[in-house]
């Protein structure tokens, strides 16, 4: 039997509203588990366009708002479940990559993550887009990400900007998780968030610039554990 280490009736999930109609964000720091390896980070920033799904969401010719049921685990057929939201009429739709596919998996399935907060910091020009698909589309059978991700930072408008600092800000008030225990992972097409909330904050960051590879999901987090194992020796 597959462990869920992120269940919504266990975890209590709860949306929070913010001056802004596309700041949302979910969870509370009471919410989340204690983590105890302290070589793994206590929360996990995701980029959303380009680095967990495709396309982006002001490519979008309207919202995505029919969920199209295929496999979920790409390595091993039967699992069967919401994989994509596609907008109406239209043949387009969003998917995740394989790669963050793979690793939202594992994030879901494995007991040592327990107790990382996850959390997505998305400039996204479409808010509301973006949270039809993290209300839609399932990694296991039944949840999905909004399920998964307890914080989320999405937008560019109020305190929001083409900046991801404003939105790791409101993250950092609103987890009382330090900087220095985030990992965070952006296709950097747009700029180079990871540098910039490295620079601003020292929260490590890994790019993906083909979208997540499983490969760069565990770089980022041996380059996390590594920047981890350097603070304790100091």
């Amino acid at each position: 039997a597959l462990f869920r280490s992120f269940s919504p009736r266990l975890v209590g999930m709860t949306r929070k509203s913010s001056s802004s109609k596309h700041e949302i964000s979910r969870g509370r720091s009471e919410d989340i588990p204690p983590k105890h390896d302290p070589l793994l980070p206590s929360m996990i920033v995701f980029d959303l366009d380009d680095c967990l799904w495709h396309p982006e969401m002001h490519e979008l010719p309207g919202p995505p708002e029919i969920p199209i049921e295929g496999e979920l685990n790409p390595l091993s057929p039967g699992e069967r479940g919401v994989v994509a939201m596609q907008v109406p009429r239209r043949r387009t739709s969003v998917r995740l990559y394989e790669g963050a596919r793979l690793a939202l998996r594992e994030l879901a399935t494995d007991p040592k993550y327990r107790g990382i907060a996850l959390a997505c910091a998305s400039t996204s020009l479409e808010p509301s887009y973006s949270h039809m698909c993290l209300d839609g589309i399932e990694i296991l059978p039944g949840l999905t990400l909004r399920d998964m991700i307890r914080y989320d930072q999405i937008g560019r408008t109020g305190h929001l900007t083409s900046r991801k600092t404003g939105h790791f800000r409101l993250l950092h008030r609103e987890s009382g998780i330090p900087y220095e225990e985030m990992l965070f992972f952006d296709d950097c097409n747009w700029g180079d968030h990871c540098a910039d909330v490295a620079d601003t904050f020292g929260v490590v960051g890994k790019r993906t610039p083909r979208g997540m590879q499983l490969s760069e999901f565990h770089r980022g987090l041996e380059k996390y554990s590594e920047s981890a194992e350097q603070r304790m020796r100091n």
